[in-house]
């Protein structure tokens, strides 16, 4: 077992089960400590905890198998990011409800369609010249159908300003559709590496225990201290003068989404891009259809009513939500993101990050709203390739033109 134990991926699974380990200490503790040190420490806990999550789906799918075990390990990855978000619907707070939603989303797309900078960048710092191009899967296009339909299915959320019980049945039925649709498309190269591959190199008869109890030692981090963790960032943000939504919204999804970001770094730098995307996909169709469907059954069993109201600064930050998406959609249709496209995804996140404002937020929207409807309508034949790959009987597609 030596060479085990000296490995560097035990390494990084200890460094992670100590963070995990210190949120817990510190949730025990937070009475008797400082604010700022309350938050920081759940904040490392979930930080890490995220981290062994994000591992163990990623092995878990290669030791386990059957519809219902999959479909388990894929609830595992947004575990987090749930948590806080049906947290706070439960608690009633409708104020609050959207910020970490829309935050982690808009960050995960934007990271999808930026891609070809990271690569561009990548490459010039090896000095490979011109950069590798990414090509998207062909069968990809069944999370961009999902995340379109979402998109578009949002809008009369948008505009009736609030989320009704029946919007989440549908978004949850959407999430179990993808669920089974993608466990039937065509096997990729696993993407395993680093902690997830150390997991796989364990003699078989370990394995499965193994990812187990990852899995559930930090479900049951995530669950103790998400919720305190929320809190003691709200009081923080109070205590400096900060909007408790901007917190959420920005600072959560840092946390919360660390390990999808580091994975898909680490995959950009072995020149794998296009698994990347293919990551930041599936977590943006998790969080537009698990997330934004959980939220008004949250808000009825906290003793709200059937209806959860969103008011106009929840419908904005949905509204610049489902442009993004919309605008990625239609950038990704033809399978072969461009860097203008990046560019301009890139610098509208930038611009609501460093100016959290109401007026750079409706420019925003009204920006990404029009190119991709401008893409979208150029286009349009390449969308019914992607409602086929999401609704059609057969699950492949045409090879991208």
């Amino acid at each position: 077992m030596r060479p085990h134990t000296e490995a560097p991926w035990v390494r990084h699974l200890m460094t992670a089960s100590g963070c995990a380990g210190l949120g817990v200490a510190v949730h025990l503790a937070g009475p008797f400590l400082p604010v700022l040190l309350t938050t920081a420490g759940l904040g490392a806990g979930l930080i890490g905890a995220s981290f062994l999550l994000a591992w163990a789906a990623d092995a878990g799918e290669a030791v386990f198998s059957g519809g219902l075990v999959l479909a388990a390990v894929a609830l595992v990855g947004v575990l987090p990011e749930l948590t806080i978000e049906v947290h706070f619907a439960f608690i009633q707070r409708a104020d609050l409800v959207t910020a970490n939603l829309t935050g982690a989303t808009r960050l995960l797309l934007t990271g999808a369609i930026a891609l070809p900078l990271l690569v561009a960048f990548n490459a010039q710092r090896r000095g490979h010249t011109p950069p590798p191009a990414v090509r998207v899967a062909g069968h990809r296009r069944l999370e961009l159908g999902i995340l379109l339909v979402t998109a578009v299915f949002a809008v009369q959320i948008i505009v009736r300003g609030s989320l009704s019980v029946l919007d989440g049945v549908v978004l949850l039925g959407l999430y179990v559709w993808y669920a089974r649709r993608v466990q039937g498309s065509p096997d990729e190269e696993p993407a395993v590496a680093g902690v997830p591959a150390g997991l796989l190199s364990l003699p078989p008869s370990y394995r499965r225990p193994a990812v187990a109890a990852l899995i559930i030692g930090a479900a049951l981090v995530v669950v103790t201290i998400a919720s305190p963790f929320t809190h003691a960032l709200l009081l923080t943000g109070s205590s400096i003068g900060v909007d408790p939504y901007v917190m959420i919204q920005l600072v959560v999804p840092v946390a919360t989404e660390a390990p999808e970001v580091i994975v898909v770094a680490v995959l950009v730098a072995n020149r794998r891009p296009a698994q990347g995307l293919a990551l930041f996909l599936a977590s943006s169709v998790s969080q537009w259809t698990l997330g934004l469907g959980s939220l008004p059954i949250a808000y009825l069993a906290g003793g709200g009513g059937f209806s959860l109201p969103l008011a106009g600064r929840e419908q904005l930050e949905l509204a610049l939500t489902g442009a993004v998406t919309l605008f990625v959609v239609a950038a990704l249709a033809t399978l072969r993101p461009a860097r203008v496209d990046a560019l301009l995804a890139a610098g509208v996140y930038a611009a609501e990050v460093v100016w959290p404002t109401t007026p750079v937020r409706f420019a925003g929207t009204f920006v990404l709203a029009v190119f991709a409807l401008n893409l979208l309508l150029a286009r349009r034949r390449r969308l019914r390739g992607l409602l086929r790959a999401a609704f059609g009987r057969a699950h492949a597609a045409p090879p991208a033109g």
